[in-house]
């Protein structure tokens, strides 16, 4: 059993846009240190959504959050939760080495960005305006991993990215997940299954556990999408 001190844990997790429409109804979820949790869903479930109430932007009716033992009313109070949301947040006038220096208050993680990055040192000079969807994508998650935290909500990190970029991502994620804890949600989920070390799916207001492909099938895509 994983030990409570390397673990975010949610719980009980309630949230209506109105009173009539529930979308999330006592929502449980957890990751360790070392997981990478895949979180699926149809369009309107509420992936983003739990994701968001998580880390702490929106407020729900309902919800039970402890990151390493310690219960928080919003995440990012932990200082130890990092969240890539669903949209592209960098500013687009900035070039990619002022990003890093404003962003990566380390300096040798910042030359190793820098410098040592295969693709990061390709685009340092230029705007964040210029580079492709995977690029900015990229960048974004690199950025966040430089900072000092065991969990990572990422909101659509494949969205928009070709699949070279997309395999980068992915290598990135598996190297970095021996010391932290992702729970990914996308529509691309053939990226997250080749990931991911569980995968839960998000339906009817609440969280499934998904045991194999034969059931990821009957939930929620179509048969025969999965190669024997």
């Amino acid at each position: 059993m994983a030990s409570l001190d390397n673990q975010l844990y949610i719980d009980s997790v309630e949230f209506s846009y109105t009173d009539s429409v529930p979308v999330l109804t006592g929502v449980h979820i957890q990751c360790d240190i070392g997981e990478i949790v895949g979180l699926l869903g149809r369009n309107g479930c509420g992936k983003s959504t739990l994701l968001k109430i998580i880390f702490g932007i929106i407020k729900p009716k309902n919800a039970f959050i402890r990151i390493n033992n310690k219960k928080y009313n919003k995440g990012y109070l932990s200082k130890n939760i990092c969240y890539l949301p669903q949209h592209n947040f960098l500013p687009n006038y900035l070039h990619i080495d002022e990003i890093i220096k404003l962003m990566v208050k380390d300096s040798s993680k910042q030359n190793a960005l820098l410098e040592q990055d295969e693709i990061i040192s390709k685009i340092r000079n230029q705007k964040v305006a210029d580079l492709s969807g995977g690029e900015k994508r990229y960048v974004e998650l690199m950025v966040l991993l430089q900072q000092d935290a065991d969990f990572y909500l990422l909101d659509e990190p494949f969205s928009g990215v070709a699949p070279y970029m997309q395999v980068q991502i992915q290598q990135i994620i598996l190297t970095h997940s021996k010391d932290k804890g992702f729970i990914i949600s996308d529509h691309h989920y053939h990226s997250v299954l080749a990931i991911t070390t569980r995968i839960v799916l998000l339906q009817n207001g609440g969280c499934r556990k998904i045991e194999s492909k034969k059931d990821l099938e009957m939930f929620y895509v179509p048969e025969g999408t999965f190669d024997e």
